[in-house]
């Protein structure tokens, strides 16, 4: 891996890694924020368990190892996609990590980190490959039967990172642990693309006592909900559907929203806010179940629901 990440195929002798107090120049508090970057020339791929992602243009197959898959683009950048925590190269005690922060994209609880390390070549064997590299790598969580997987991308260039980090952000995973066995699982597979269809209807739902179901307040901290969420853009009118899933533990293993008329930016800045709010899980309720938000003019309304459907 180290091999195409640095692109000393040839030289991988000759090269060796230094880290020194350069930071990357992208601030840790834009890490987590989501990017307004266009996707509509950007390819669609289909990776291990399921996972599938966007690819800039430019960027081309570059093989891979085991369940780790590469995208190139000319020398010096790279994205690299695999099960488990991250990149071996990575872990090189020359490799410094310059940042992190921790959000949740497409239900999934993920840390950003960047790293910067240096490259330098031995006198008189220049490799092209010598200077600063700087690495952003999302990991993400395992949870709702999914294993955990990592997208990451590495450049010379740290406005590179600026420029592709919606990359992380076009990452979807199946609905659910059981259609994994059915998603393709090719790495780099080519997916072709249609038009989305319009969200389904929300089911018209009374929230009605069900054995077992814990109280919408017992789920959800609603007042510091309510805090951040006033301090930020309005949510407009619309609903939102919520699977959560809770291990014996009482900790979230799986979130994803099931249902939504909201704009995707509403949808991602409800489940950044409430996957940070949800109380412990009282192990004696349903482990499994919908949370759903209705905004209005008047704010917020929750309430839970079986997993099966609403009771009307």
């Amino acid at each position: 891996m180290r091999r195409i990440h640095l692109g000393c195929s040839i030289v991988a002798a000759l090269c060796f890694v230094t880290a020194r107090g350069h930071a990357s120049t992208l601030r840790r508090d834009d890490m987590c924020s989501e990017p307004k970057t266009r996707t509509d020339k950007w390819q669609t791929r289909q990776e291990a368990a399921g996972m599938t992602l966007l690819v800039p243009p430019g960027f081309v197959t570059r093989g891979g190892e085991g369940d780790t898959h590469f995208y190139v683009s000319g020398e010096h950048r790279s994205i690299t996609v695999g099960l488990g925590t991250g990149m071996g190269l990575l872990r090189y005690p020359d490799v410094g990590e310059t940042g992190e922060c921790e959000t949740v994209i497409a239900g999934r609880r993920v840390t950003l980190t960047a790293y910067h390390w240096v490259v330098e070549d031995p006198v008189l064997s220049a490799s092209g490959n010598a200077g600063p590299h700087f690495a952003l790598v999302a990991r993400y969580y395992s949870g709702g039967g999914l294993r955990e997987q990592f997208v990451g991308l590495i450049s010379n260039s740290s406005s590179d990172l600026k420029y592709f980090r919606q990359l992380f952000w076009t990452v979807s995973f199946p609905s659910s642990a059981a259609s994994v066995a059915d998603a393709a699982t090719t790495p780099g597979a080519l997916v072709a693309t249609a038009p989305a269809a319009p969200a389904a209807a929300a089911p018209a739902c009374d929230p009605a006592v069900v054995a077992g179901l814990p109280a919408a307040d017992a789920v959800l901290d609603s007042s510091v909900v309510g805090m951040l969420i006033a301090s930020a853009k309005p949510i407009p009118k619309g609903y939102e559907l919520m699977a959560l899933q809770f291990a014996g533990s009482g900790e979230l293993s799986g979130m994803t929203v099931a249902q939504s008329d909201l704009p995707e930016a509403s949808q991602h800045e409800l489940s950044s806010v409430i996957a940070t709010n949800l109380k412990p899980h009282d192990a004696h309720a349903q482990s499994t179940f919908l949370l759903r938000i209705d905004s209005s003019g008047a704010g917020l309304r929750y309430s839970v629901l079986p997993i099966s459907g609403c009771t009307h």
